[in-house]
């Protein structure tokens, strides 16, 4: 709970025969955290395993199934079937024969569209012409007359007739609006098409057609576009049985890629010697002698497992390599887990912060957020969310968690304020402490903020000592600004202004006391550089003077930087008292509004409601934005103010190597067929 999960190196040798089932059984079992196998050959025996052939092959038949599910219109999140054994070449040769069949469905359905498209434009031509009933044939014929038909706007074509006189008639169709037929000499021709352009007149030719009359061809073409339709719909048919047909063995097929896939890229980080394969990666302790099972079983007892912990480990112990980290505690500590997650984790040998995270964090927002009406509703809120059946996120059940915890500490605190959805009426509910908006509470309400932060401040440079000592750093365990002499100088100086606040007098070996803790950080570089030049580390002495002068500036540097820290920082803790004030004093505001509509003396029931509302609305806002602010600062406080001393979040995840054969696409962003 206070550490990391114990994690064991396993390093496992297989057949090659072997190593692909065994793969896909990692994954599926989640166990092992892949590491890179060839680092972990001191004689560089292994060689690195080569699979982007592979890979490329099959993220390209992916992208194929990929298409033709999309293009059939399958169910992408349906559950896929079972599918038999299958190889590269035989799920190649299925994806090609369902292709073939969808591209000549395809194909065909293009040029019926085509087909279907230049029809239904010369239809509509026809049946905009003007003379439905007169033979076509005759009006290309004649030789003493220029015939045509066009669009000409109505509100022009009254003025157009008159400008052309006696040169051309212009008839327009009967219910047809702005199509005209146009009737002229030979002669005339190019004067009408000069003037007729000057309106905007557009002619359309009537398309090449066997029939009599535009009415007969009409209607012709008009049968034509019902059978293209007919055929069109017979096609998209066949794509629907298609669909049906090979739905699910195309979901089973891409699954069954994905899967590979994922076995193949897993496999980069495996060695290779001839016919064995090396298998690294770190895996929970207590999930060794599931590893052992898993590999006996799926190599008939010929693999061989070599566990190591990770305390015993060679590049370990020589900071070449790190371990991978995995949260330990139960359910209830995974919504701060996320809170520590989200700055980063901590180092294998570190002490795993979210106890006193999920301690702190909920105190602190108690403090700010003290009530015991609103504390209920947001405890009620996680709770909800917690243990809701409905479909939602993950990291919002844990956020449910957070509020629940938030919640009953805000509740815990209202009842020390004697506060009740904002109300406080203390001869109904008294204060157990103090209450925020008392004159007389707020120096100790504001002193007690202070002193919580102290207190958490104090706690976090503990834990940075032991850390540095369980890294066997013992001497920045000492001399850290954030370590045993940090922390002397933190409660020496504390506990000398006490004396002075309370006495009115500062004895001098109060001062010796504050003052030693920082001569001895003073000194932490010059002593740095007595114990390398012991150990031979340093060049020559013309460096090493160079060197020493900037030790020293650095020293003096880090010397401000440690006085201005935890000043600085304790101070920010006075923000907690401020925060509790301000939502006190919001909550009063709702009161106080409702107390000027008393003295409005609203007539009936209407003041009553009126009231209610107010008090139910100005409670909402203080519990979503009031809430929103005390989330804020704690979580400001955690990371700049209390990880700053212990926390440097350079950890790395455990990831345990995993197929998720549905959700597991790859990288490519394939095109749509066509």
């Amino acid at each position: 709970m206070f550490r990391p999960v114990k994690m064991c190196k396993v390093n496992i040798l297989v057949l090659a025969k072997h190593v692909t089932e065994l793969t896909r059984r990692l994954g599926q079992c989640g166990l092992v955290h892949l590491i890179d196998a060839v680092s972990q050959s001191q004689d560089r025996l292994l060689k690195e395993v080569d699979q982007e052939r592979d890979e490329r092959t099959l993220e390209n038949l992916i992208n194929r199934c990929d298409r033709l599910i999309e293009a059939l219109g399958v169910d992408s999140e349906a559950e896929p079937p079972t599918l038999g054994e299958l190889n590269q070449d035989d799920v190649s040769a299925i994806l090609t024969k369902i292709f073939t069949r969808y591209q000549e469905q395809d194909n065909t359905i293009r040029q019926l569209l085509r087909d279907s498209g230049s029809l239904t434009q010369e239809s509509a031509i026809l049946a905009t012409y003007p003379l439905q009933q007169v033979k076509l044939e005759a009006l290309r014929n004649l030789s003493h007359f220029y015939l045509v038909t066009g669009r000409l706007a109505p509100s022009v074509l009254p003025r157009a007739a008159t400008v052309m006189g006696d040169r051309a008639i212009l008839v327009q169709a009967d219910g047809q609006e702005g199509n005209v037929l146009v009737i002229a000499s030979r002669k005339n021709r190019w004067a009408v098409e000069d003037e007729l352009s000057k309106f905007g007149f557009t002619p359309v030719e009537p398309p090449e057609t066997k029939e009599d009359t535009a009415a007969a061809a009409h209607e012709q073409m008009e049968d034509e576009l019902e059978t293209l339709r007919r055929n069109i719909e017979e096609c998209r048919r066949k794509v629907i049985r298609l669909s049906e047909e090979y739905g699910g063995i195309l979901l089973a097929i891409r699954s069954r890629l994905r899967g590979l896939l994922a076995v193949r890229r897993a496999q980069q980080h495996f060695g290779r010697i001839a016919q064995l394969y090396c298998i690294s990666g770190w895996t929970p302790h207590s999930e060794v002698e599931a590893v052992r099972k898993l590999v006996a079983e799926n190599t008939d007892g010929a693999g061989v497992v070599e566990v190591i912990d990770a305390e015993d480990d060679i590049l370990v112990k020589a900071g070449l390599e790190d371990v991978p980290v995995k949260f330990s505690g139960g359910s209830w500590l995974r919504p701060f887990q996320m809170l520590v997650a989200n700055f980063g984790l901590p180092q294998y040998n570190e002490v795993d912060p979210t106890i006193f995270v999920a301690i702190s964090f909920v105190i602190l927002f108690g403090f700010m957020f003290g009530d015991i009406g609103q504390g209920a509703v947001l405890a009620a809120i996680g709770f909800w969310m917690r243990r809701t059946k409905r479909q939602i996120p993950a990291f919002m059940r844990d956020a449910g968690g957070l509020l629940i915890g938030c919640g009953l500490s805000a509740a815990l605190f209202g009842v020390a304020y004697g506060s009740f959805f904002g109300y406080e009426n203390h001869d109904i509910l008294p204060a157990l402490w103090l209450s925020p908006l008392n004159t007389n509470d707020i120096t100790q309400l504001l002193a007690t903020a202070v002193g919580v932060g102290i207190v958490f401040t104090s706690v976090a440079i503990i834990i940075n000592i032991i850390n540095r000592f369980l890294a066997r750093r013992y001497f920045d365990g000492v001399f850290d600004r954030f370590g045993i002499l940090g922390l002397l100088f933190y409660w020496f100086a504390l506990g000398a202004g006490i004396t002075l606040l309370v006495t009115g007098k500062l004895p001098s070996w109060a001062i010796a006391l504050v003052i030693l803790p920082l001569v001895l950080l003073l000194l932490k570089g010059p002593i740095q550089l007595i114990m390398r030049r012991r150990q031979k580390r340093r060049p020559g002495s013309e460096e090493d003077e160079g060197g020493i002068l900037n030790i020293i500036i650095e020293a003096c540097i880090e010397l401000m930087e440690t006085l201005t820290g935890y000043i600085s920082g304790t101070v920010s803790f006075v923000r907690v008292g401020a925060f509790a004030i301000s939502h006190a004093a919001l909550c009063f505001a709702i009161y106080s509004i409702v107390g000027v509509l008393k003295n409005m003396r609203i007539e009936g029931a209407l003041g009553g409601v009126l009231s209610i509302i107010i008090i139910i609305f100005g409670n909402i806002v203080v519990i979503a934005f009031e809430g929103m602010v005390a989330m804020i600062q704690g979580i400001r406080l955690e990371y700049y103010e209390l990880f700053s001393k212990y926390f440097s979040g350079d950890g790395i995840a455990y990831e345990p190597f995993q197929i998720d054969e549905k959700n597991d696409k790859p990288s490519t962003d394939p095109e749509s067929p066509a």
